[in-house]
């Protein structure tokens, strides 16, 4: 199946189950791996045990030391680890198979390692996923049935739903994957020990975005000011006149839209606030990052990165890595679709026609420690 049929007849429509759809998947990742990784106070982990203690469910947050790992049960636990793919270059490679999907709207890889039964509880998200399994099996379970925040079981550490009816089922196998609009109840159960890649997809509010404009740094406040105020008949009305200077101010907040749209690029580029940035390579002056260039050396963009583009109405180029932006000019949109693109940076010194102000950029984004040489 090409990508355009998956657009048109799946996405955010209905699921899609894709046996061997990555053979080679198990290769990615194993339990020490995750463990280690869960052990690490810049990665966000969590621990979630069915039956234990005083609770249906349990749920603990990480970082969790090496005893307490060693000390899990047999069964009916899994482990997940959140933004694998900020902290494994391996990972971040798997997400590059997803780019038909834009890349603003790739959340991040969560890898979960769950015991014999383990599980998470029926439960739906409000995003779209892709549950890749990398190793043993997993049954998965969906529902047709729409449910809503009624149906959570009250009390629990983890969002489960009470009444979870399951009208499909299929064991995956390492290598195979299944698609799940928003929406879609499903029930998750590992048959011995499972390792599943879950590619999440980020579907932000109105309210989420509002919040987030308005904490931010760029946002300017503007207060409400009344100079030419009347006396009023009634202490208690709120008048037409001041409903529309209410109205106003928080449009007025809005209505810039190149602002708004640079603010846009820098928001959908940050990193997590765990994840640590990638660190800067060795110094080069221009002279010697050109040679390498020049004799074929390729450049790819750094782990953990977030990256996108987009055309401004005076047709320049806003670049954004990692939260940082770089405008340019129009003649750098296909440097900037390849910065930002699977794989590595396709450009040549040899044939490009700004290869200097091009050579330029490179080099800043290398000191950054945006984008790397093969080591």
């Amino acid at each position: 199946m090409g990508a355009r049929r998956f657009l048109r007849d799946y996405w955010q429509k209905r699921p899609l189950l894709i046996r061997a759809a990555f053979p080679g998947i198990q290769s990615l990742l194993n339990r020490a791996d995750l463990f280690a990784l869960a052990r690490n106070a810049d990665v966000e982990s969590r621990l979630v045990l069915e039956n234990s203690g005083n609770h249906a469910w349990q749920v603990h947050h990480g970082p969790f030391s090496a005893a307490r790992l060693q000390r899990l049960p047999a069964t009916h636990w899994s482990l997940l680890v959140q933004g694998v793919n900020f902290h494994l270059p391996g990972a971040a490679h798997l997400l590059e198979q997803f780019s038909f999907i834009p890349n603003w709207r790739v959340d991040d890889l969560m890898v979960s390692y769950a015991s014999d039964h383990g599980s998470v509880g029926a439960h739906l998200d409000s995003y779209d996923v892709f549950l890749l399994q990398a190793s043993g099996q997993r049954r998965w379970r969906i529902s047709k049935r729409k449910y809503n925040e009624h149906d959570l079981v009250p009390d629990l550490d983890q969002r489960i739903l009470g009444n979870f009816t399951s009208h499909q089922e299929w064991l995956l196998q390492p290598g195979d994957m299944l698609y799940l609009p928003p929406g879609v109840a499903h029930h998750g159960i590992a048959v011995g020990d499972s390792i599943t890649c879950s590619i999440g997809f980020r579907a932000p509010s109105n309210t989420e975005l509002l919040g987030a404009w308005l904490d931010s740094e760029t946002s300017e406040e503007i207060r409400f000011a009344d100079p030419d105020l009347l006396l009023q008949r009634h202490a208690g009305e709120v008048t037409a006149h001041q409903l529309r200077q209410l109205r106003r101010l928080i449009r007025n907040t809005l209505s810039d839209d190149a602002n708004l749209d640079r603010w846009f690029g820098r928001h959908l580029t940050q990193l997590p606030a765990l994840v640590p940035p990638p660190v800067a390579g060795p110094v080069l002056n221009p002279a010697k990052f050109l040679a390498r260039l020049k004799r074929g050396d390729l450049l790819s963009r750094t782990t953990p990165s977030r990256s996108v583009f987009f055309r401004a109405g005076d047709r320049s180029i806003h670049l954004f890595i990692n939260g940082l932006e770089f405008k340019l000019p129009a003649r750098c949109a296909t440097l900037a679709a390849s910065i930002t693109g699977p794989g590595t940076i396709q450009w040549s010194p040899h044939k490009s026609p700004s290869s200097r102000s091009d050579a330029t950029l490179l080099l800043t984004l290398y000191h950054a420690g945006l984008v790397r040489f093969p080591d």
